[in-house]
């Protein structure tokens, strides 16, 4: 009996978690009245309205009378609802509508709910979810008001379509009265930074309901700092406070179908878990340093205004390196892998799906990758012959990365080598002497057009030299790749090259740690040392030569 007990509480949470997403018909609806209220935000007409606007401080058992939605229809209806202020922080008033007082929510509702909104999160005890979206996603704007606080207003927001609502930001509330009337549809506002919160149907003070003020907070934040950026970003933030709070939404729809543009918004629950999973990584990986929040603030859109603020934060990875990483991350999530940079600290991700499964050869196959999203072929390898070579013909006519895993069994990664593909090549992925139980491709595409690709495995004895990349007319080609405990250096040799050739390498977060400069005709060695003549830690490094307009390649040390 306890073991049915606890499954249905399990089945119900993960019901609830579902519930974490509002319909798509409203998300939809607010995202177009963001668009059309961007043409008052910091206009004369509200600099002058809010200099004669008198500062307001609410106390607990002042009384308002808010607009505010009938949710049962779409586009929805206004109400006006009478309500009285509850409890009063440092960041936030919090009002409950006065016909929802003793009936849906009551005292001990607002007792739970405060020490959430201004204390702590189920992550940290150093702050609540209002100051935790400050510090992660930038200042609370105040267009009219004179007031830093936030109202949030629990009232009934009801269902609409069998779906029901856990609360939303409307930037009508950004503009004034006259500007609302005058948008389309024509509404109201309460001129006021304010969230509204759900009291009924569902549960005020569950915790979850905190963790999605905290994604409609981001979505305030994000219309004062940068009002027109993409919606996959501003999602993506939005899904990262869930994460940072301790409550995210399931990870479901987007690992079985990975092949999702990752900067394409559909307004599926897919688009919601892949931007959350990769605002997540650029969190845990490269953002300790307000990189998120000042990602908010650039006055550029979509992946301009991330590879505007990499830049700035002083790390020379592009950002199509960061994707290839991600997509890698995405399938193993495993921290004890290159010093943890293709693993999440914050997610538990389950596994992905393969969009091909291979177990017998010869084997051909033929695909395709959107934009900026990835596929994973799975070849089962441990059904070879002893002294078996295996051979990969790969055909495209595009760019894209191209990482290999090699498992010892089902679960263990022995290697990972990850290069980037700029058209056909033929790689031996099995020497004779090799042995494994899996090998899975990561194909990436890393580029705004969907590309098509062709490729044949077969078992034959063809010894395939050392992996070269073309750059242009030049190529550089790292040996030995990867880096054992056998080797104390790497030797590039460089074709087609002047004198004057220098290297750059970088660590995997794109900080530059040492310039290699040619010594003889077509060549370069790194002693596996930075520049301070410090040996370097196990993991992948990035290389190129300064005067190319390339793409980093990756070498990776496991000595």
């Amino acid at each position: 009996m306890k073991i049915i007990v606890l499954l249905t509480v399990i089945i119900l949470l993960f019901q609830f978690r579902l519930e974490a997403r509002n319909p798509a018909e409203l998300e939809e609806f607010l995202q177009d009245i963001s668009r059309q209220s961007q043409q008052f935000k910091n206009s004369p007409d509200h600099l002058s309205y809010k200099s004669e606007r008198t500062v307001r401080d609410y106390q607990v058992g002042d009384e308002e009378v808010f607009w505010s939605w009938a949710l049962n229809v779409m586009p929805p209806d206004w109400m006006q609802t009478p309500a009285t202020c509850r409890a009063v922080g440092e960041y936030c008033y919090l009002f409950v509508a006065d016909d929802q007082w003793n009936l849906h929510m009551e005292q001990t509702d607002v007792d739970e709910i405060m020490p959430y909104l201004e204390e702590y999160t189920m992550n940290s005890d150093q702050y609540g979810a209002i100051e935790m979206d400050i510090i992660n996603f930038g200042p609370i704007p105040d267009e009219l008001d004179n007031d830093p606080k936030v109202i949030v207003f629990y009232m009934e927001l009801g269902s609409f379509g069998g779906s029901t609502f856990d609360g939303y930001f409307s930037s009508y509330n950004q503009v004034t009265e006259a500007e609302a009337q005058n948008m389309n549809p024509p509404g109201h506002s309460n001129e006021c930074e304010m969230i509204y919160m759900t009291c009924y149907p569902l549960q005020p003070a569950d915790p979850i309901r905190i963790s999605v003020l905290s994604h409609e907070l981001q979505h305030l934040i994000h219309w004062g700092a940068d009002l027109n950026e993409s919606t996959w970003v501003n999602e993506g933030c939005s899904e990262l406070a869930m994460v940072l709070f301790g409550l995210p939404d399931p990870i479901t729809g987007f690992p079985n179908n990975p092949d999702n543009s990752l900067i394409t918004w559909n307004q599926q629950f897919a688009d919601y878990v892949k931007t959350m999973l990769f605002f997540t990584y650029l969190k845990e990986h490269f953002g300790d340093n307000n990189l998120i929040a000042d990602i908010v603030a650039d006055p550029a859109n979509s992946i301009t205004g991330i590879q505007n603020q990499l830049i700035e934060h002083g790390f020379m990875i592009p950002f199509e390196g960061i994707f290839n990483n991600w997509t890698i991350a995405n399938y193993l999530d495993d921290p004890a892998v290159a010093e943890g940079q293709y693993c999440y600290d914050l997610l538990d991700l389950p596994a992905f799906n393969h969009s091909a499964f291979v177990s017998s050869f010869p084997y051909s196959g033929s695909g395709s990758v959107n934009a900026w999203a990835a596929e994973y072929i799975r070849v089962n390898t441990n059904n070879l012959d002893a002294g078996s070579t295996l051979t990969l013909n790969f055909e495209t006519a595009d760019d894209c990365g191209f990482t290999i895993l090699y498992y010892e069994d089902n679960e263990t990664l022995a290697l990972l080598n990850s290069i980037i593909v700029d058209g056909d090549f033929e790689l031996q992925l099995l020497e004779s002497e090799e042995s494994y139980y899996k090998i899975v491709l990561v194909i990436s595409n890393n580029d705004y057009s969907s590309f098509s690709y062709n490729y044949s495995l077969e078992t034959q004895g063809v010894q395939v030299g050392e992996e070269t990349i073309q750059s242009d007319f030049i190529t550089i080609t790292g040996y030995p790749n990867p880096v054992s405990s056998f080797s104390t250096s790497v030797t590039f040799n460089i074709s087609n090259s002047a004198s004057s050739a220098k290297l750059e390498i970088f660590n995997i977060k794109g900080q530059k740690i040492r310039e290699l400069h040619q010594s003889a005709a077509g060549q370069l060695v790194w002693d596996l040392t930075d520049q301070y003549n410090r040996s370097v830690p196990d993991g992948v490094y990035l290389y190129r030569l300064a005067n190319e307009a390339s793409i980093p390649q990756k070498i990776l040390l496991m000595k």
